[in-house]
């Protein structure tokens, strides 16, 4: 039976890990395939012929063609090893933070020369399928799609190429749909991601581990952390854990390629023989709840080894409650949790193997009458929960303070015990040593009553998007960062320094990737995300943007029309929402006051309809930008005057009817209309009958005998005007 070989990659590093591809070029064109809608992970089988999926508009995503032909060959479509045939799969993470960059490259294009890198290297990974995911839509986490089966001729870095870095992170869903595919409860199979960021979608990578885990015949996933940090990269190693593979953290394209290389040969070769190590730790018999305390280690003191603290009896290697890294020194400090009771520490070795638990011993938990609990660090400007004990007098309150500092004023942050049990505390915004405090209010003076030490550390900040755009649609910008209530991503030119004057911001929500207004003129910007922290505002991170000028023009369909004549202009330009293209005087430059306007959407050419009076005017396409209005293209317009006529009695009897017979533009709500001799306004009128109505109209003469008018109204965009007048009496 086959060995099936599946390996989820991020565009970066998938592109690395990738040896080989296609033997053969063959064109695109093969029917797409993809999971049937409504097919369950559980069902490989479901799949259908489907057409191109819809792509996010603005995404500057391309359809691209799907090869899913059967290989003429069984053996085409597998990797012979040592150990027998297997299937390779590619899942490739091609989502918008894969615009971030490293060394000042966009992992996208490091992924893309990587592929081709690796596969003139080793083509022993030749017959690699491929899924990619966030590629067409952003925000959708079932944007998942298997665009190369194994064996397939086309070659894989062509399709790596097309892929646009647009979604969300559903590596967990990807993984699942890879094993579907590949029918891991009939065929050996072994996944390889590598992603550049943790899971988006609220799916659990370990959950999923082990399930596909128990799902396979024999199942293994390798992990690589593509610019993950540590705590990041714990988010994910479980998934190779679980399933008895590797976890490898990647910084660079170099340290990429040789992790990617490490892994190829792991998948080649099969599992290793499990290594084994001996630790000791040795902490304090009890601690008080929410206290920090130190445990002393002997053991490998491999890169990313921990001490740990869970419940007795745990034996996963993910989700404990406190953790310290063995390279940050001897001894580690911890943090105890908030209940009482007994605990166990660890020593959690980073073994070839994955992560292996050599040590551990007990500790207890023990209550206090004032205590502060919270973990023992936090980002600059996030917000920090507190749980406390205390006398809860009216008054008291949890603070956050300089390490050091005495005064019981002046505090960085603080809340009121009497808010709850739970309290939110905002950290500053300048790294460095910290402590919390419950400081109670008595009859001679606040007293500080406990006080536990706190780290703010740096938060790591990415800004990811398309670095070269062209005006108009919005950047829409992959963040991450503090994601505090108040911190938001701005748009200003290239250098600028302040937190406020800036071209345009979205403030940083629940939501990612946001999407920023984009100014109205070409022009080199930066991208900046700002903190807004206890301290103010603060600038972590800043990406350059170039923005690039794009074709505008206005063609209308006649050089002359008459007054109130509807008629196309061709346009070109974004089409963003609040575009128009309107009708003004000659060498008016204002973008409020026109006289004829039409909203640019999908229709092209559109339809304007001209002013009601004759003269020289200027057709225009006026762009809506987050610096306001401005006119990207000008059109010269003549109009010329409306021609009509009247054919009516010289006379009439008062309080009669008589017919009026007329020609003229007929546009819509024009009208004729009896007034007295001089009137001059188009209202008030005391009869009138629409064009709409028919070439003769029926009007009725007033009571009163005296000199009256029948008009021809014409109604034009910016009102009505008199066309031709007739005079009549009445007797």
């Amino acid at each position: 039976m086959a060995y099936s070989n599946i390996i989820l990659a991020s565009c970066a590093a998938a592109a690395l890990m990738l040896t080989g591809c296609s033997k053969a070029k063959a064109p695109y064109g093969d029917t797409p395939q993809t999971l049937a809608s409504g097919a369950s992970a559980a069902d490989p089988a479901s799949t259908t012929t489907a057409e191109p999926t819809a792509l996010a508009s603005d995404s500057g995503a391309e359809p691209i063609a799907v090869n899913l032909e059967t290989p003429a060959k069984p053996e085409d479509a597998v990797v012979e090893t040592p150990k027998g045939p297997m299937k390779v799969m590619v899942v490739m993470d091609s989502s918008g933070s894969m615009w971030g960059q490293i060394d000042g490259k966009s992992k996208r294009d490091i992924a893309r020369e990587a592929v081709r890198s690796m596969v003139a290297s080793n083509p022993d990974l030749g017959s690699a399928g491929l899924i990619a995911y966030g590629h067409r839509r952003k925000g959708d986490c079932k944007d998942i799609e298997l665009l190369r089966s194994p064996g397939a001729t086309t070659p894989l870095p062509d399709v790596v190429d097309k892929l646009v870095p647009v979604g969300k992170t559903p590596l967990t869903a990807a993984v699942e749909t890879a094993a579907n595919a590949m029918k891991i409860e009939e065929t050996r199979a072994t996944v390889i991601l590598v992603t550049d960021g943790i899971e988006t979608c609220a799916a659990d990578p370990c959950a999923a581990g082990a399930a596909l885990e128990a799902r396979g015949v024999d199942f293994t996933a390798h992990v690589i952390g593509f610019g993950l940090s540590a705590d990041e990269g714990r988010q994910v190693a479980c998934l190779a854990e679980q399933t008895g593979g590797k976890y490898i953290e990647a910084s660079n394209a170099g340290e990429l390629a040789d992790a990617l290389s490490t892994v190829a040969e792991a998948v080649e070769a099969g599992p290793p023989e499990a290594a084994t190590a001996t630790a000791t730790i040795t902490g304090p018999e009890t601690v008080e709840i929410g206290s920090l305390f130190e445990v002393t280690w002997d053991g490998p003191g491999a890169d990313e080894d921990y001490i740990d603290l869970v419940p007795p009896g745990y034996t996963k290697t993910h989700g404990e409650l406190s953790y310290g890294y063995t390279e940050d020194g001897n001894p580690v400090s911890m943090r105890a949790p908030g209940t009482p009771g007994d605990y166990e520490l660890r020593y959690v070795w980073n073994a070839p193997q994955g992560r292996t638990l050599i040590a551990n011993t007990t500790i207890k938990v023990v209550d206090a009458a004032v205590a502060i609990v919270a973990e023992p660090s936090i980002g600059i400007g996030q917000d920090l929960s507190v749980k406390w004990r205390g006398p809860n007098n009216d008054g008291d309150y949890v603070d956050l303070v300089p390490e050091g500092y005495t005064a019981t004023s002046g505090e960085k942050s603080y809340a009121y015990t009497k808010d709850g049990e739970t309290l939110k505390l905002r950290a500053p915004g300048t790294p460095g040593a910290y402590a919390l405090r419950y400081v109670a209010k008595a009859s001679d003076g606040r007293k500080v009553l406990k006080t536990v030490p706190l780290e703010v550390t740096d938060t790591r900040v990415e800004l990811a998007f398309n670095p070269a755009v062209a005006i108009g649609k919005a950047l829409v910008v992959d963040w991450t960062g503090p994601g505090t209530q108040g911190d938001y991503v701005d748009i200003v030119p290239r250098g600028f320094k302040q937190t406020s004057g800036e071209k345009a911001y979205t403030y940083v929500t629940d939501v990612n990737p946001i999407e920023v207004k984009l100014p109205g003129e070409a022009g080199e910007y930066d991208v900046r995300y700002v903190l807004q922290s206890a301290d103010g505002r603060t600038v972590l991170k800043t990406v350059p943007l170039t923005l690039k000028d794009i074709p505008f023009d206005v063609t209308p369909s006649k050089a002359s029309v008459t007054v109130g004549e509807t008629f196309s202009v061709a346009w070109a330009g974004p089409a963003n929402q609040g575009d128009y293209v309107d009708i003004v005087p000659r060498g008016y430059k204002q973008t409020s006051g026109e006289k004829s306007y039409t909203y640019v959407q999908a229709e092209n050419p559109l339809s304007i309809q001209a002013p009601g009076e004759a003269g020289e005017y200027d057709v225009r396409y006026v762009l809506e930008s987050s610096t306001g209005r401005s006119v990207k293209a000008v059109a010269p317009l003549t109009l010329t005057a409306a021609k009509a006529t009247l054919d009516s009695p010289a006379s009439v009897e008062k309080g009669t009817s008589f017919d009026v017979s007329w020609t003229g533009p007929a546009y819509r709500g024009d009208y004729v209309d009896l007034v007295p001799e001089g009137y001059t306004n188009t209202s008030g009128e005391l009869s009138y009958g629409y064009t709409s109505e028919g070439p003769t109209i029926s009007l009725e003469a007033p009571d009163k005998a005296g000199a009256y008018m029948v008009r021809y109204v014409l109604q034009a965009r910016n009102g009505r005007t008199v066309v031709v007048t007739k005079p009549i009496t009445v007797k």
